[in-house]
C-alpha cells in the first residue's frame, strides 16, 4: 500500500512497532507492507540442503568471530 508521510518525515525504513507492518522505499515511493509470518513454515529438502551447504562453506570461515 502506498503511504504519504507528513512533511518533517521524508523516508521511513523498517518496523516502527511490533504490529506486523514495515516501511520501505520502492522505485521512489514509500510503501507499507505486512511482515511475512513464517512461524508454520516447514523447510523443503532443497532449502535444508542449501542451508547445510551455506553453513559448510561459510561457517568455517567466520568461526573465529563467533566467540
Amino acid at each position: 500500500m502506498k503511504v504519504e508521510l507528513i512533511i518533517p518525515i521524508d523516508v521511513l525504513r523498517g518496523k516502527l512497532r511490533r504490529d506486523g507492518y514495515y516501511f520501505r522505499m520502492y522505485k521512489g515511493k514509500q510503501l507499507v507492507q505486512r511482515c511475512p509470518n513464517r512461524s508454520g513454515h516447514k523447510k523443503t529438502e532443497a532449502e535444508a540442503a542449501n542451508q547445510r551447504h551455506f553453513a559448510a562453506t561459510w561457517g568455517k570461515r567466520y568461526k573465529k568471530f563467533k566467540d
